[in-house]
């Protein structure tokens, strides 16, 4: 059973969004995976690097959208946007550097910050983008 699952009820009803959605929540179980497994610190400093790069893709995807639909919560959602990436490259560097390991707590906050991201702010956004 996966650490996480992509639900129906997480689905916005924007297919690229969904779409990327799912591919955010198969990266985490996969590092999620990698680390139940104990896999090599390089598999995981890899796995990690995908997330963040996978991450920031996304995030500029749905500020696109934002942006060419006039999207009047943007710098909000801009702003949580920044915030993870920081959080995940402060991750990634520490983790890349050997001063941090990944815990099952690094693996619920993930979760849980994509879970409501999705919930919250990106309903919204989908529910904008239906009326346009």
């Amino acid at each position: 059973m996966p650490f996480c699952e992509f639900t129906d009820d997480l689905r916005v009803g924007h297919e690229t969004i969904d779409h990327q959605h799912a591919a955010l929540y198969e990266a985490v179980n996969r590092l999620n995976d990698a680390l139940k497994a104990g896999r090599s610190r390089q598999e995981m400093a890899d796995i990690l690097g995908f997330l963040r790069s996978y991450t920031v893709d996304h995030f500029q995807a749905e500020e696109s959208l934002m942006r060419e639909t006039g999207y009047p919560g943007l710098e909000a959602h801009h702003a949580l946007h920044a915030e993870l990436v920081r959080q995940v490259l402060e991750l990634e560097e520490k983790y890349t550097a050997g001063t941090m390991i990944l815990s099952i707590m690094t693996m619920h906050f993930l979760k849980d910050w994509l879970t409501h991201h999705i919930q919250d702010e990106d309903r919204r956004l989908a529910a904008y983008l239906r009326t346009m």
